[in-house]
Order: C-alpha cells, then sequence, then structure tokens
C-alpha cells in the first residue's frame, strides 16, 4: 500500500474519491502495484497519477494515468511493450480501472 499511497493525489477531495473507489475494490490495489513495478521496468522515466474523472458513464471508476516523460524517439517501443503486457494481465478489469501511458516529455524532443 506504500507504493499506491504515493499515486493518490494531494488534493483532499480527489483524494477523498481515490481512496474511496481502494476500499471499496481492495483488489485494484495489487493490480496497481503490479501495474507500478512494470513501469518501473519498462520506462526510465516516468509519473502516475490516480483519479477519479469520468467524462462518460460508462467510464471506469479509476484511471491511472502513466505519464512518459522519456523522449519522443523512445517513448513508443516502450510504451507498446507497457500496453501490451496491461492488456494480458488477467486481472485487469477494465470496467473498473483504466491504465493509459502519456508522453509528456520534453517538447523540443518531439519529431514528426
Amino acid at each position: 500500500m506504500a507504493k499506491i499511497a504515493q499515486l493518490i493525489p494531494n488534493d483532499p477531495t480527489a483524494k477523498e474519491s481515490v481512496v474511496a473507489v481502494l476500499r471499496e475494490h481492495p483488489e485494484l490495489q495489487d493490480f496497481i502495484a503490479r501495474v507500478t513495478d512494470k513501469a518501473e521496468e519498462v520506462f526510465p522515466e516516468f509519473d502516475i497519477v490516480l483519479d477519479t474523472v469520468q467524462y462518460d458513464e460508462w467510464d471506469p471508476p479509476v484511471r491511472m494515468l502513466v505519464h512518459i516523460t522519456q523522449p519522443w524517439d523512445d517513448c513508443w517501443d516502450s510504451s507498446a511493450t507497457f500496453v501490451h503486457w496491461v492488456g494480458r494481465l488477467p486481472k485487469y478489469d477494465r470496467d473498473l480501472i483504466f491504465v493509459m501511458p502519456m508522453w509528456s516529455g520534453p517538447i523540443e524532443s518531439y519529431r514528426q
């Protein structure tokens, strides 16, 4: 739980919302920890944020946004590896949590 506590937002309202979902679904803690461990293995630079933002009624109650801060050229291969691994996890309940890698690297490294 210590690793997951670092991912919970500092904003009191957001924090309360994430903690409530984690209490309701304790199985998420193991899943989040495993995904975080894989992110540490795949990405040299990243930051993870948990939130409960739902844009549509069918959105899952928790989002796990993996902000990848490595340069653009290095991001896509590692992202593909990560997404493939997460998608194959038997405990990935897409109705409960959405895992999304997002590039947040230095803009000067972006090439078209």
